[in-house]
Parts: structure tokens; sequence; C-alpha cells
């Protein structure tokens, strides 16, 4: 007679082991999906971010109304989220120009956006 009926199959060793491993490139993949989705929202909101910025800085070139020279900062609604904008118009040598900076980041956390512009001031064009 013969052994094979003994040796045919996994050992007990042999599928605890095989088990480690799955779990351990389990667990990696986890991880992987995890960053991945962190990431996501990171730029998601950087790039909600940046169209609200765009937004308000169009919003002030293109409309005419007077912009004093300072700082203000507002909270708006976009795409379901409150952002923190923050503008600042300053001044520059030509006394017709001003310029424009917007900062953009949700309500609750630090600018993640940031653009500038130029443009003609009307108070100062008379």
């Amino acid at each position: 007679m013969s052994n094979a009926s003994n040796e045919s199959g996994f050992s007990l060793v042999e599928a605890l082991v095989a088990l480690a491993v799955f779990a351990m490139a389990g667990v990696g993949l986890v991880q992987l999906q995890s960053h991945s989705l962190s990431t996501f929202q990171r730029v998601e909101t950087r790039a909600l971010a940046d169209v609200v910025a765009q937004n308000e800085l169009t919003q002030i070139v293109a409309t005419q109304a007077q912009r004093p020279v300072g700082q203000r900062e507002q909270t708006i609604s976009y795409a379901g989220r409150e952002w923190r904008v923050t503008t600042e118009i300053a001044a520059t040598p030509s006394p017709r120009t001003r310029r424009a900076v917007v900062e953009v980041g949700p309500a609750d956390a630090r600018p993640v956006s940031r653009v500038s512009g130029f443009f003609v001031s009307p108070e100062a064009a008379s």
C-alpha cells in the first residue's frame, strides 16, 4: 500500500501560513484604499476651493462696483460645503489699478487656494 493518501492536501501549518500571507496582503490593500480616499478628498477640496476663488475674483473684476482698499472675510456655501473666503484689495503704484487677492478654504480649516488679479478701480478712475 502506498502513503499517497497521507500526503494529499495541505497541512494545518501550511494553511495557517497561507492565511497569514493573505491577511497581510488584505491589510495592505485596505491601507492603500484608505490613502487613496484621503488623497481624493484633498484633491476635491482643493479643486472646489479653486472654483470658489476664481468665481470671487471674476466677480470682483467683472463688476465695476466700488471696492475699498482693505481686507474682508465672508463665509459662502458652494457644492454643499461652507467656505471661508478672504478678499484683500490693495493699492498699487498706479493710482487707477488695484490688486485683489482671494484666499479660500473650508470654513473650519486654513486656506487651500489663493488667486490674485488686477483691476481698474472705478473710484480711482474718476
